[in-house]
């Protein structure tokens, strides 16, 4: 996985273009090299080290970044490797950036659960069933140990997709002079309730 790195950060940056997170926090020169740094960055020091991660076969089409329970977040060595190319990537949004973190992390749960950090598929293969694919199987895996899932998103067409994976929003907040955040939550499910 570490090889597919770039090419995994490279799809996830378009599949995000239009995050209205990352359009906020993101300086809007280069912002699309900008981000393709970003997920690059995240992906060798923060996310892979901490849990799972779901890709297509061959070239990637999409991708599900998860932290299983009580590791989803990154250690103080972590952060410090990767702060200085952060600062750089970030520019003049860093208090921005700082203040989203600050924001999510505020509200992220305490109980066990799953951690969707990253749900992406490339714009070209989007509605075609992979970001479900992805899912499913630590959805499967929330299931048989009755273990919840949780995620951010920012887009409001996200949170009826979650929803029909079971998710439900506990709580909106909006970034000053930003986008809102929906935090979504999902409790496992049986299969008769499937």
């Amino acid at each position: 996985m570490k090889g597919d790195v770039p090419a995994l950060a490279q799809m996830l940056a378009r599949s995000f273009a239009d995050d209205p997170v990352l359009t906020y926090v993101l300086p809007a020169k280069d912002r699309q090299a900008r981000m393709r740094r970003l997920f690059e960055l995240d992906l060798r020091y923060l996310i892979m080290p901490l849990g799972e991660s779901y890709t297509t076969e061959g070239e990637p089409r999409g991708a599900a970044l998860w932290a299983p329970p009580g590791r989803w977040k990154p250690s103080t060595w972590a952060l410090l490797r990767s702060a200085p190319a952060f600062m750089r990537i970030m520019g003049n949004r860093l208090r921005a950036a700082i203040a989203f973190n600050a924001l999510v992390e505020k509200h992220h749960p305490k109980e066990p659960h799953y951690y969707l950090g990253t749900l992406g598929t490339d714009p070209a293969f989007q509605r075609k069933g992979v970001g479900t694919a992805l899912l499913q199987p630590v959805l499967d895996r929330c299931d048989a140990e009755a273990i919840p899932a949780y995620l951010e998103t920012s887009k409001d067409v996200n949170v009826p997709y979650y929803r029909r994976h079971g998710f439900e929003v506990t709580n909106q907040v909006t970034l000053p002079d930003g986008p809102p955040v929906w935090f979504m939550w999902r409790e496992p499910q049986s299969s008769t309730t499937r």
